[in-house]
Formats: structure tokens, sequence, C-alpha cells
């Protein structure tokens, strides 16, 4: 059931923006931004209560608000999965974002504080884990496993019965083949394509490409 509760947003950035942007846009009450700063756009959608330190979460109830963990993923994966984790423990629930332009099959299930931005796709039979990020037009294809404290980065692509582990990052654009499974806490750079099954902890580069400049590689 889609809450009406009231949101705080942890975090103030560019990840942030976005999503208030979405949540404005489903009626959804922002009572307060919690974060050292705000970032222009977000300034630029209204003016928020500001509080400065994650204890001023604190001041609200966790029966009379939900959370929004609003803190981008790279560089800060492991602040994302902190502050999810201290405010789950005192008994807080975040709030579950599906943009109105994602598009997301009724056969899929969404983990607790997991967000899908804009114009991205879900297809039947895949499964999200909590906390984890579904970014701007990534596409994930049938039957996917995708676990939890995950970023999937803006135009990443991932074919049917893929498997990702915990904690993992596929950035921008990356690319993974049906039926392979990605090892807990991986990162996969920009533009990389994954054909096989990636142990835990893998640092994966794309492939360097040569380019020709006047007639010289």
């Amino acid at each position: 059931m889609k809450s009406n509760k009231p949101v705080i947003l942890i975090g103030g950035g560019g990840h942030a923006a976005g999503l208030a942007e979405i949540l404005l846009q489903q009626d959804r009450k922002i009572l307060a931004v919690v974060a050292p700063e705000l970032s222009k756009s977000l300034q630029s959608l209204g003016s928020f209560e500001h509080y400065t330190s994650d204890d001023d979460v604190l001041r609200f109830g966790n029966d009379e608000v939900e959370l929004v963990n609003a803190i981008g993923a790279m560089p800060y994966q492991v602040l994302r999965k902190a502050i999810f984790t201290r405010f789950k423990e005192q008994g807080y629930q975040f709030a579950t974002i599906v943009a109105h332009s994602a598009i997301v099959s009724p056969n899929v299930l969404l983990g607790e504080g997991v967000q899908v931005m804009h114009n991205a796709v879900i297809c039947i039979g895949s499964a999200v884990k909590e906390n984890t990020i579904i970014n701007t037009s990534a596409s994930i294809d049938h039957d996917c496993s995708i676990g939890a404290n995950c970023h999937i980065a803006p135009g990443v692509t991932m074919s049917g019965q893929v498997n990702i582990e915990d904690g993992v990052h596929l950035a921008t654009g990356a690319n993974i083949i049906n039926n392979v499974t990605v090892g807990k806490n991986t990162i996969v750079s920009v533009g990389a394509s994954v054909t096989t099954d990636l142990p835990d902890e893998a640092l994966v580069f794309a492939a360097r490409v040569a380019i020709k400049e006047q007639g010289k590689l």
C-alpha cells in the first residue's frame, strides 16, 4: 500500500533534487531535508525546512514520517548503507519511490527504500532488494535479481536472468549479458560489458580501445 506520510530527505545533492522532484510530482509532502548544504537544483524546487545533522531526524517520530535515502551512490555507497541501517534499527521506514515515467511490471518485487528513477524499465519476474537505486534510463530485463545497497547507474542494460549480489555498483552505460552473476561489492566501470560471472569485490574496467588518429594508432 502506498504511504501518504510526509517524508524527510537525508541528503541534499543532485540525487536528492531528482528524488524531490519526483515526490513533488506525486503530491508527497517533503517535511524537511537533512544535509550539510543543499544543491542549487534542490533549492530551485522550493524552500524546504533544512537541518544539518543526521541526529535531527530524531526530531520526528518513526511513526509520523517516512525517510528517503537521498544520498548519491558513488563515492558515498558506504554512507548510504550506514544511514539506512542506522535508522531502520531505530524503527523508521524508508519510502520506495518509482517515477511516473518509469516502466515497472506489476510482477516485480521492490524492497523497502528502492528508488526507480525517470525512464527506467524493470521487466517481469525481477526483484530488487532494499536501499537500491535503479537510476535514469536503466533497463532491467526479465527475471533479474538485484541485491541490497546497489547502484544501477544511468543507461545500464541488464539482459534476462542476471543476478546482482549486494553492494554492487554498475556505472553508467555498463552492459550485463543474460545469466551472469556479479558478486558482492563489485564495481563495473563506465561502458564495460560483462559476459562472464564476476567474483565478490571485483573491479572491472571497459576494454581499452585504440583510436586511429592522423594515420597512427
